[in-house]
């Protein structure tokens, strides 16, 4: 069984859902597709993914950056670190 979402990450994929219905063919607008960013602990993943089985996507791409809030060398245990 699915992982109920919460409310605002039922609006996030309701909102990837709208940014992606192009119909076939269709070039992608001027303004591009725009990008989910959400606080850490927000559930980014678990939107990608609903996101992913709602569009009925055979392959999905993911990217996420290590910028800003995430520093892997503080408390982690990470090491080599730059």
């Amino acid at each position: 069984m699915a992982k109920a979402l919460r409310a605002h990450q039922r609006e996030a994929v309701d909102a990837v859902l709208c940014a992606l219905d192009l119909p076939a063919r269709a070039l992608v607008p001027k303004r591009g597709l725009r990008t989910v960013i959400r606080a850490t602990g927000a559930g980014k993943s678990l939107v990608a993914v609903r996101s992913a089985e709602e569009l009925h996507a055979g392959r999905v791409l993911v990217l996420e950056t290590v910028f800003g809030s995430a520093r892997p060398d503080r408390g982690s245990g990470a090491r080599g670190w730059p």
